[in-house]
C-alpha cells in the first residue's frame, strides 16, 4: 500500500455538493477571463469547486488536464481570502497551453485577493 502524498488536494478543500455551488453562483462575486469564469463567496477556509463541461473540453483527457492545473494553481497560490471559489472553464480553455491556463488563474485569483473598483 502506498502512503498518501503530502501534496494531495484534501476533500475538505473542495466544494462537492450542488447546494454549495448554487450558493456561490447566486451570491458570489464574478470575474471573467478568456479561459475561465471565477465565482467567489466569502466563507470559511478557501475551498475550490470546478466545473469543466464537455462543451468546454470534449475529451476527458483535456477536462482532467484543466482540472489538474486548476487544483495545483489554487493550492500553490498564496494569500487567498477565505471563501468558496468556483471555476467554470470556457471553451477556449480546451486549446490553451498549460502556462496560459496557470497565468490566467493566477491573475483571476489575484483580482479576488486584491479587489479593484470595477
Amino acid at each position: 500500500m502506498v502512503a498518501p502524498s503530502p501534496k494531495r488536494y484534501p476533500k475538505t478543500a473542495r466544494l462537492r455538493a450542488a447546494p454549495e455551488f448554487q450558493a456561490v453562483f447566486k451570491n458570489g462575486l464574478k470575474r471573467s477571463g478568456a479561459f475561465f469564469r471565477l465565482y467567489f463567496l466569502a466563507a470559511g477556509a478557501p475551498r475550490l469547486g470546478l466545473a469543466v463541461s464537455k462543451k468546454a473540453a470534449p475529451l476527458s483527457v483535456t477536462r482532467n488536464r484543466i482540472k489538474r492545473i486548476c487544483r495545483e494553481t489554487f493550492r500553490l497560490h498564496s494569500a487567498l481570502p477565505a471563501g468558496d471559489y468556483v471555476l467554470v472553464a470556457m471553451p477556449k480553455a480546451n486549446t490553451a497551453s498549460s502556462p496560459e491556463l496557470r497565468a490566467e488563474l493566477q491573475h483571476l485569483l489575484s483580482r479576488i485577493a486584491a479587489p479593484t473598483a470595477e
